[in-house]
């Protein structure tokens, strides 16, 4: 058999773009194949097709995304009833309108009648890949829309980006995700590195507030396992996300954030609360099961409202430090009440703080000494201005509180170095901020202390004394020795 002449003949055939042409090589039971890996998924007729309808689709794929401009056959050898065919593409690919060229190996098997059984294509097809790469954005979140698995997951292994934003509607691929309620997508997807923080840019709501519409409680767990905040609040509207989890009926999901911990006194930009809302949507459902489901969820918050204040009832040296009553303070410390609690998340300026903070940052020396003898811990930290004790003392200029927290057993390198999670300063950087010279000397005498941290505004200790006292100053000179 010349075949060799039938490989010529079957190329010319190939250019003419009729698909019946080609079919008619192929022998009933034949294949072609373009193998596939995860590198390559992205181009939408890798793979093997198995007998004419599927070869027809093979082609039909093909033809639809990309457009073949020249191929010209290089080489040929035959070797008994395979025939192998070296061949330059020359192409472009339809949806980016990108070009590639392309040296692909085809071995191309015949039986007794010249019909082909096996056509396998092997090539570097990296131009190819990267010529559908402006592609992926678009296709990452059809397939999201579509509720694809298979098809997200092969594009984000083929370089997909897990934050790709819908420009229409503003949502990022995570947030369309988690309105769908598509557990596993949202799953591939920050396992791919979806932003869980970012915002959509049209209301600034998150990934966690579109689990709330969604209303799956499973999806808000994952977002609050990646670290979702659980009061994000909306630039527009003000809304957190349980805010809206009571909007739209998702008493599960109500639930979870519950057991997060959430703030229940928050107000939105147009003066509705948390209990403003739960009264105004239980007053508008008009079926028994939503006024069912609305009196389920207010029990819950409500419930939640009780524990907070249940705890709050509980921590009697917190009331007594905020009211300043050191001798209070004492004698409940004499009882053995606790030292280290920690104010529930209730919307007030004492959130998350314990005695100890509370002690520094209203300047209560003398309650700040019995906490510490007590057993007060000092690497902690509130959660307003996520501020440790020490963050309290320097920057309201109080070196007789920075003097006894400094005495504390329980310092170490790293809380005398602590940076804020607000701004990335020392406690030193905050005292050269406030100008306060005595408590920046007071810790540049304490053999742990060192500078040179950079602080998120890419300042070091030195920096800000230089801005704050200038570079002459005897301070910043002596800073400027220790770097």
């Amino acid at each position: 058999m010349e075949l060799t002449k039938r490989v010529q003949q079957l190329w010319a055939d190939l250019e003419k773009k009729e698909v019946e042409l080609v079919i008619a090589y192929f022998a009933a039971q034949s294949s072609i194949t373009l193998p596939k890996t995860d590198s390559n998924s992205i181009i939408p007729f890798v793979g093997r097709y198995e007998g004419h309808d599927e070869i027809r689709r093979f082609f039909a794929l093909r033809a639809e995304a990309i457009e073949t401009l020249a191929s010209s056959i290089c080489r040929m050898h035959q070797d008994r009833s395979t025939v192998f065919v070296n061949v330059n593409t020359h192409g472009i690919c339809k949806d980016t309108g990108k070009e590639y060229r392309i040296d692909d190996l085809h071995v191309i098997d015949f039986n007794d009648s010249e019909l082909i059984t096996e056509w396998s294509i092997y090539a570097d097809i990296s131009e190819l890949i990267e010529a559908f790469q402006p592609s992926l954005p678009k296709k990452l979140l059809d397939a999201v829309a579509a509720n694809d698995q298979d098809g997200v997951k092969a594009l984000l292994v083929a370089g997909a980006d897990a934050n790709v934003r819908d420009q229409k509607t503003g949502l990022t691929a995570l947030m369309m995700a988690a309105c769908r309620a598509q557990v596993e997508i949202v799953k591939l997807l920050l396992d791919a590195g979806a932003d869980v923080f970012t915002t959509d840019s049209n209301t600034g709501a998150t990934a966690l507030h579109k689990a709330c519409q969604g209303q799956s409680a499973v999806i808000a767990k994952m977002l609050t396992d990646a670290g979702a905040f659980i009061d994000a609040v909306t630039p527009t509207m003000g809304h957190t996300p349980i805010m809206d989890a009571l909007w739209y009926l998702a008493p599960d999901v109500v639930q979870h954030l519950v057991s997060c911990k959430p703030n229940l006194n928050t107000k939105t930009h147009y003066g509705f609360s948390l209990w403003d809302h739960l009264e105004y949507e239980t007053k508008v459902q008009a079926t028994e099961k939503g006024r069912t489901t609305m009196a389920g969820i207010k029990s819950d918050i409500e419930g939640y409202r009780d524990q907070c204040d249940a705890e709050i009832a509980t921590q009697a040296v917190m009331t007594a430090t905020e009211k300043g009553d050191a001798e209070l303070v004492k004698q409940l410390i004499a009882q053995g009440a606790q030292v280290n609690t920690v104010y529930p998340h209730v919307n007030t300026f004492s959130d998350g703080h314990t005695p100890l903070i509370v002690a520094a940052r209203d300047n209560h020396l003398d309650i700040v000494k019995l906490l510490l003898e007590a057993g007060a811990d000092i690497d902690v930290h509130d959660w307003v201005f996520k501020g440790y004790p020490l963050h309290k003392a320097t920057y309201n200029g109080r070196p007789d509180v920075l003097r006894v927290l400094l005495g504390s057993t329980k310092l170490t390198a790293e809380v005398i170095n602590v940076q804020g999670q607000i701004n990335g300063y020392t406690p030193l950087a905050d005292a050269l901020w406030h100008g306060f010279e005595e408590c920046a000397n007071i810790l540049l005498d304490h053999p742990l202390c060192r500078v040179g941290n950079v602080a998120h505004d890419g300042k070091d200790e030195l920096a800000v004394a230089e801005q704050v006292f200038g570079t002459d100053h005897l301070l910043t000179q002596r800073i400027r020795t220790m770097t």
